[in-house]
């Protein structure tokens, strides 16, 4: 859960190593980070402290790690110039300040800033952590509902923006396929292709923010940055020509970050997957929701949109709490009235995992 993941990033022991990567340290090792890690870690703390209190005025929530994450990148892009950002320099200030103690001895990789090598390197940190985390996520429960609908459904649109790998362990666990646009085989790799996503019957499966096995291999050798899955840890995997697959060459590839995130959206695998987002839901006209917190602006904008494009367009929520939860939620807050009148949202009091295919067929075609 976020929360989990956001006490890992602020306590948990990690170390960093040759790779340029972050591993975590053996309870029975250590307590505390170390090194450079021990550095990122506490300038990420000094951060939590620095936005909490808004975040308590404006959300009424404490900071998680992907507010960790976009403060960093925005800090990067702006120390950078690559999007400058004035309204944020007084708060930038007062971090370096803060922080002075942990940029000034390290080497800096980014120009001669040490003080934006440190913040990417701290959202290096938090990536890495999550990586850690969800890579060790066990066997899926509760998702039959997936793999029953494929069974009664001849095609099937599944928009997730988790990074683990619970649904496709669903599938697989049935030896039922799908496709996710990764076909083209390299070793020990999947490679992504670009021309994957036919109009055909079965099950598509669009992981909008990536995966903990997805990896970008980095232009070198191949002559061509290529995105690949990759099941196998990459200290450990070959190509096509039997020959090891450097660390150095790959990094993992998913999105993390308020805000930051939707600078992806538009290039790339991910806008790549968002132009097939929009795409698909055009030829859809009940869009079947289960566990998204409604936060991501940039889905937001075109889920509202999407709702407006046609008059019998609507949304089917699975939320066990009812009603009156979802309606609270930022995006729900200021439209609830206006759409539930037009019939175009509809909360099913069950979770996911209460769900039978037959009433999910019930609820598609009301």
């Amino acid at each position: 859960m976020v929360g989990d993941l956001t006490n890992q990033v602020l306590e948990s022991a990690w170390q960093t190593h040759t790779d340029w990567r972050f591993y975590p340290i053996p309870e029975d090792e250590a307590t505390s980070s170390t090194g450079l890690a021990a550095k990122a870690q506490h300038l990420i703390r000094l951060i939590h402290e620095q936005i909490k209190g808004h975040l308590a005025h404006r959300e009424g929530r404490h900071p998680n790690y992907e507010d960790h994450f976009a403060c960093l990148k925005q800090i990067v892009q702006d120390e950078t110039r690559e999007i400058v950002n004035p309204l944020i320099s007084g708060s930038v200030q007062q971090l370096k300040d803060a922080a002075a103690s942990l940029y000034l001895p390290i080497s800096a990789h980014i120009d001669d800033n040490r003080f934006a090598s440190l913040a990417e390197r701290a959202s290096d940190l938090i990536q890495c952590i999550v990586f850690h985390a969800l890579r060790g996520v066990g066997a899926p429960v509760g998702l039959d509902l997936f793999t029953d609908a494929a069974k009664r459904f001849p095609q099937v649109d599944i928009f997730s923006l988790n990074h683990d790998l619970l649904i496709e362990s669903q599938f697989e666990s049935q030896n039922m396929p799908y496709a996710d646009g990764f076909g083209e085989p390299d070793g020990d790799a999947t490679l992504f292709s670009w021309s994957w996503n036919e109009d055909a019957p079965g099950v598509r499966l669009f992981k909008l923010h990536g995966s903990v096995d997805w990896y970008l291999f980095r232009f070198g050798s191949r002559g061509v940055d290529q995105y690949a899955k990759l099941r196998k840890d990459p200290d450990h995997a070959k190509d096509s020509n039997g020959d090891w697959i450097s660390a150095l060459e790959i990094v993992p590839s998913f999105l993390t970050g308020t805000t930051v995130k939707e600078q992806a959206y538009g290039y790339s695998l991910y806008g790549e997957l968002f132009e097939q987002f929009r795409h698909r839901v055009r030829a859809h006209r009940t869009l079947v929701f289960s566990g998204y917190g409604w936060g991501d602006k940039g889905i937001n904008i075109r889920l509202n949109q999407w709702l407006r494009d046609r008059r019998e367009n609507r949304i089917v929520i699975l939320h066990g709490s009812g009603e009156a939860d979802v309606r609270q939620k930022r995006f729900w807050y200021w439209k609830w009235d206006d759409y539930h009148k037009a019939g175009k949202v509809k909360v099913v009091p069950k979770w996911f995992s209460d769900c039978t295919a037959e009433e999910l067929g019930q609820l598609v075609q009301i």
